[in-house]
């Protein structure tokens, strides 16, 4: 029902945190500033509040930005 300090949750992917990559990011850091740390799964079960897993989240955002911005184009 909650998450509090020391805890982590655990995700299948990354979709499962926000419906845009901007969304995933705040989720993230909204988590880790309450002490909560998030892995998932997908990436291997990847810490997303390390500095690897901020990186590696961060590639995939640019990355998925640039696919939008694709296909708006």
């Amino acid at each position: 029902d909650r998450l509090e300090a020391g805890d982590v949750l655990v995700v299948t992917k990354l979709d499962r945190l926000g419906r845009s990559a901007v969304d995933v990011r705040n989720t993230v850091e909204n988590l880790a500033g309450m002490g909560v740390r998030v892995h998932c799964l997908a990436l291997g079960g990847a810490d997303l509040t390390s500095p690897a897993g901020k990186m590696t989240m961060q590639l995939l955002a640019a990355v998925a930005e640039f696919e939008l911005d694709l296909i708006k184009e």
